[in-house]
């Protein structure tokens, strides 16, 4: 990326920043801890409704697939939908606002959904808020709340966009940094962690539900596989503790 290029990006983050990013991404990482804290407490189970939810959509699909491809490709999709939970609900990170340390690109994608997601819902807003305000304007009183509701809902909206807008900027400045070091991530894993990485992706690969931890100590073939499998659960519990990176939240390599 040249100097111009660069220039163009920090003028957009100025902008987005005027319209309230940092700011209201206070409030999205203070609401997500508190969604967590709440899920956790009231809903302790609710990573197996998470699952439960999964495979009745799971199933759904497959009686509409068509092919073997068709099957397998919803299949994948939906453990990956229920490691992506889990991901998302032991750490308390949604996965569309922090990097992960080891895979700093994939926020990339999970961005950009978000932003469509909010997008769509501009659009909502933009066409039910004429019409309750016209029947404000008539007379009907009662959507008064609805009309509020909805510029909120709007306000909100605005705002998450923006938020994204701003997340992906400060990414694209450092892009080919973050790639560079899931490189070194990469070749890292490989070199120390192949064995223990090459059985978890096996067992995930050979079952249709998700392994458990018991699963996967069952097959293990080789004290290698076991020294490193602990190396690993070691490496990742300390990454949780310290893989903060995300918004502008404080971390070894933040991204400005």
């Amino acid at each position: 990326m040249n100097h111009l290029e660069r220039e163009k990006l920090r003028k957009k983050l100025k902008t987005y920043e005027l319209f309230g990013a940092s700011k209201f991404q206070k409030v999205v990482f203070a609401v997500e801890r508190i969604k967590f804290k709440v899920l956790k407490t009231v809903f302790p189970d609710f990573i197996r409704h998470y699952d439960n939810h999964c495979d009745r959509k799971k199933y759904k699909l497959l009686k509409k697939a068509k092919t073997e491809e068709e099957r397998q490709d919803i299949k994948e999709r939906v453990k990956f939908a229920k490691m992506a939970m889990r991901k998302e609900f032991y750490q308390e990170k949604n996965r569309n606002y922090h990097i992960d340390k080891n895979k700093p690109t994939e926020i990339l994608p999970y961005l950009e959904w978000n932003k469509r997601i909010h997008r769509n819902g501009i659009l909502k807003n933009m066409i039910a808020l004429p019409i309750v305000t016209a029947g404000v304007f008539l007379g009907w009183t009662p959507l008064i709340p609805l009309l509020v509701l909805e510029g909120i809902s709007l306000l909100i909206n605005f705002e998450c966009i923006n938020i994204q807008n701003y997340s992906i900027t400060r990414y694209r400045l450092v892009e080919d940094r973050l790639k560079r070091q899931e490189e070194r991530q990469r070749e890292e894993s490989v070199k120390n962690y192949h064995e223990a990485s090459q059985l978890i992706h096996d067992r995930i690969v050979e079952k249709e539900e998700l392994p458990s931890f018991d699963d996967i100590i069952n097959h293990i073939q080789s004290k290698e596989q076991l020294k490193q499998l602990k190396q690993l659960i070691s490496r990742e519990q300390s990454s949780r503790e310290n893989n903060t990176i995300g918004g502008n939240q404080k971390c070894n390599q933040p991204l400005h």
